[in-house]
């Protein structure tokens, strides 16, 4: 069990690992420029759509500059490799758990301690309705 969580501990580490780098590219990206003068009113509705507009697509260019980073893309890849050997690890274990209980079932029927109870009878006549 200790290795199931080792795996996923490792899995988790490098998950936030790539959030931080991602958030140093976005926060990159926001320093370059888009920000609006403090004399300009930032008010109405289309202000704030054009605001959101505008994070939007600092977004985008700052996940576009993230995937051209050789340590994020590498990060990425490590993960991948992480994820798969927890999975491994996680199933592994579920399948030999599942295993050793069949086995125990396959124990109690052959020991007849898993006969299925009769079928129920007609109902008795004797109950009041």
């Amino acid at each position: 069990m200790t290795e199931i969580r080792d795996t996923w501990r490792d899995v988790a580490a490098k998950a936030e690992a790539i959030g931080l780098k991602l958030r140093l590219h976005l926060e990159q990206e926001d320093q370059a420029g888009n920000e609006v003068p403090a004399d300009e009113p930032a008010g109405g509705t289309r202000a704030a759509i054009d605001e959101l507009g505008a994070k939007l697509k600092d977004a985008i260019e700052a996940f576009g500059a993230a995937a051209k980073d050789p340590g994020v893309r590498s990060d990425v890849a490590d993960m991948g490799s992480l994820l798969k050997d927890a999975l491994v690890t996680t199933f592994s274990a579920v399948g030999n758990d599942v295993s050793e209980a069949a086995r125990g079932v396959g124990d109690v029927m052959r020991k007849g301690g898993g006969t299925t109870p009769p079928p129920p009878g007609p109902p008795d006549d004797d109950v009041a309705s």
